[in-house]
């Protein structure tokens, strides 16, 4: 256990007192954020409270199998809740509300910030941030536990959900021994691995993997030493996709030898957002990131600015007495 048991104590009191509760998901959800949000509603509706879930984005389908995954809303009055539970935001602006509703964040309205990023924000009333945690569902693992609130099989299989999710399926770095043994009470409680393999691991639509292929074709290496690929407006209309159909495919960016990292830009709405890997030890990318107003974990981070992508074309032509390139020709 990695929290202050006091804070805990103080969160789980406003938990207590509550009737009404919001519990908030980051922008393009994964699987721990929904996981963690789905477990918290089901914790939360056993122990007789209302719990709404908000998301700023629709749940990916992959995701449907897990409970009260439908209940899923997309606007909300602050006024009308008692408090609020935010998952695996490591910023206000992760929450695609720190502009509509300001006044969640900034410690004075009673906001539980559950996380696991190091770059964590925290921008709630009780923060409850674990760096070392593998992902936010471990950490709920843990205060459920410690807080004696029964873990049903619906609750642990919204938690392995996350798990397995931020792991890789057990194969990241980050998969510890501390991992495979929170893995195993999720089973013993209860948790359908099968069912995570099936929808998540085990269930790309056609349409999705046309968006992968034209991921894959356009791999290039920079002489850094940087995997890079690539994906604009134009690929999501063409083949009838979304960005919530691009997890994953960064981890085969992230299977080519000896390099630095990996980086996948997706154009998406006026912004380009960065999805930055690495299975290096000397590589952080929360320092790339946040240079560019990102965040997130040593070797999984990312980014969002504004703008468009521009495809850089270079050229070189070669024969028997001289060669030219775009360079040269721009100099001449």
């Amino acid at each position: 256990m990695r929290f202050d048991p006091e804070i805990v104590g103080a969160a789980a009191d406003a938990i207590k007192k509550a009737e009404r509760i919001l519990i908030i998901s980051h922008k393009n959800p994964d699987g721990d954020t929904i996981g963690s949000a789905l477990a918290c509603y089901e914790m939360l509706q056993n122990m007789g409270k209302t719990p709404h879930f908000f998301c700023h984005d629709v749940v990916p389908e992959s995701f449907y199998f897990l409970p009260n995954s439908e209940s899923v809303i997309h606007e909300f009055a602050s006024a009308d809740y008692d408090l609020v539970i935010m998952l695996d935001c490591a910023a206000s602006y992760m929450s695609g509300v720190h502009e509509s509703h300001v006044e969640l964040f900034g410690g004075n309205f009673p906001l539980i910030n559950i996380d696991h990023h190091p770059s964590n924000e925290n921008f709630g009333k009780w923060n409850i941030v674990d760096i070392e945690a593998a992902s936010t569902t471990i950490i709920l693992t843990e205060i459920f536990e410690f807080l004696e609130w029964k873990i049903t099989p619906k609750v642990a299989t919204c938690l392995l959900t996350g798990l397995y999710t931020d792991t890789g399926s057990l194969k990241h770095s980050n998969a510890s021994a501390e991992v495979h043994r929170g893995a195993a009470k999720l089973l013993m409680k209860g948790g359908r691995l099968r069912d995570i393999v099936k929808y998540v691991f085990k269930n790309t639509p056609i349409a999705t993997l046309k968006l992968w292929g034209r991921v894959l074709k356009r791999i290039s290496r920079t002489p850094e030493e940087i995997t890079i690929s690539w994906i604009s407006d134009q690929d999501f209309a063409d083949t009838g996709t979304s960005t919530n159909d691009l997890t994953g495919v960064v981890d085969y960016l992230n299977s080519v030898p000896d390099a630095q990292f990996s980086l996948l830009l997706t154009e998406v709405n006026g912004k380009v957002k960065g999805s930055l890997r690495t299975l290096r030890e000397d590589v952080d990318l929360t320092e790339i990131a946040g240079k560019l107003g990102g965040g997130g974990h040593k070797k999984a981070s990312g980014f969002t600015v504004p703008g468009k992508l521009q495809l850089d074309t270079r050229f070189h032509i070669f024969n028997e007495n001289q060669i030219f390139d775009d360079k040269a020709l721009a100099n001449s």
